[in-house]
C-alpha cells in the first residue's frame, strides 16, 4: 500500500501523524509554506525532501503550473491556458487525475500533464463536480 496525502486544509493535527509513512504529498505553495516555513518553490520542495527522505512531491503552483520532486528529479508542467471561471474544483481535480494516472502506470510528465488538462477544463466551466471532466474527454483534449 501506498500512502497519498492531500494536507489540505493544513493545521496542526496534522503535525501528530506520523507523515514518514507518505509515499506521495500532492501540496499547494500555502501548504507547503505551512509545513516547512519557506515561500520559494524549490526551498519547498528541498525542505520537504529533507524532512522526509523517503516520499515524492507534487507542488502545486496556481497559473505557474506544478512540478513533481522525487529527491533528485524535478519534472515541471505549465497550465493550460483557459478562461477560468470557477476555480472551486481545480485543486481536487488536480489531484483526482494525477493519481489517477499513475495508477494506471503512466509517467510522471504524462500524469502532470493529464492533471493539468483536466484541471484547466474543470475551471472554465462554473460549479464543483459538475465542472470534473470525464477520463475520455480528457484524452480527446489531449489527443490520446
Amino acid at each position: 500500500m501506498k500512502i497519498v496525502m492531500n494536507p489540505s486544509p493544513f493545521d496542526d493535527k496534522l503535525n501528530t501523524c506520523d507523515l514518514g509513512k507518505v509515499y506521495l504529498f500532492l501540496l499547494n505553495e500555502i501548504e507547503g509554506e505551512q509545513i516547512t516555513g519557506y515561500k520559494d518553490k524549490d526551498q519547498i520542495l528541498d525542505a520537504m525532501a529533507e524532512k522526509f527522505p523517503n516520499a515524492r512531491f507534487v507542488l502545486t503552483l496556481g497559473s505557474d503550473g506544478a512540478v513533481y520532486y522525487d529527491g533528485k528529479e524535478k519534472v515541471f508542467q505549465d497550465i493550460f491556458k483557459v478562461k477560468a471561471v470557477d476555480t472551486t474544483a481545480a485543486g481536487d481535480t488536480f489531484t483526482g487525475y494525477f493519481i489517477a494516472a499513475v495508477i494506471e502506470g503512466r509517467s510522471v510528465q504524462e500524469a502532470l500533464r493529464m492533471a493539468a488538462k483536466a484541471s484547466s477544463i474543470a475551471v472554465s466551466r462554473p460549479g464543483a463536480t459538475p465542472s470534473i471532466p470525464a477520463m475520455d474527454e480528457v484524452k480527446r483534449e489531449l489527443g490520446m
